[in-house]
C-alpha cells in the first residue's frame, strides 16, 4: 500500500509542476490580449502620439498615458518596472481595465516623450496618447 500512495503522490506532484510551468510561461511571455505595435520606432513616434508630441519632454505635472494591450496583473508590474527606470517619473498607477497609466512628473527632471514611449514598448504595449491632467486628475 505505501508504494501506491507514493506513486500517486509523485503523479499529483507532476501535475502540479506542469500546471505551475504553464502559469509561469503565461506570465513571462506577452500577456497582452493584443500585442504591442512593434513597428513603432523613434522615427515614427510622432505618428503614434499624434499632436501630443508637440514638446519633447514632459514638464512638471500629472499625466495620463493611454496604453493599448494591458490585460493581466503582470501588465501592471511590467509597466511599473519600465516607467520606474525613467528619471523624473514618480507614482505610476495602472488602471488595467481602462488602459490608463497615470504618472506624476514633480520636476526638476523632465522625462522625454521618447523615453516614455520606449518604456511602454519595452513593457510589451503600445502608447497611444499622453494626456495632461488637471490638478483634480481630469484631462485638460
Amino acid at each position: 500500500m505505501p508504494l501506491l500512495t507514493s506513486a500517486r503522490s509523485v503523479r499529483v506532484a507532476a501535475q502540479y509542476a506542469a500546471a505551475a510551468s504553464c502559469i509561469v510561461t503565461a506570465l513571462l511571455t506577452a500577456c497582452a490580449s493584443q500585442p504591442a505595435t512593434r513597428e513603432a520606432t523613434p522615427d515614427n513616434i510622432t505618428a503614434h502620439l499624434g499632436a501630443v508630441h508637440s514638446a519633447p519632454t514632459l514638464t512638471p505635472g500629472h499625466y495620463a498615458l493611454v496604453v493599448f494591450g494591458m490585460s493581466c496583473p503582470k501588465c501592471i508590474s511590467n509597466v511599473d518596472l519600465q516607467l520606474g527606470r525613467i528619471a523624473g517619473i514618480v507614482n505610476p498607477k495602472v488602471d488595467m481595465k481602462h488602459g490608463i497609466v497615470t504618472i506624476e512628473v514633480p520636476g526638476p527632471a523632465e522625462p522625454s516623450r521618447d523615453a516614455i514611449f520606449r518604456a511602454i514598448l519595452d513593457a510589451g504595449f503600445t502608447l497611444r496618447e499622453i494626456r495632461t491632467l488637471s490638478a483634480a486628475g481630469r484631462t485638460q
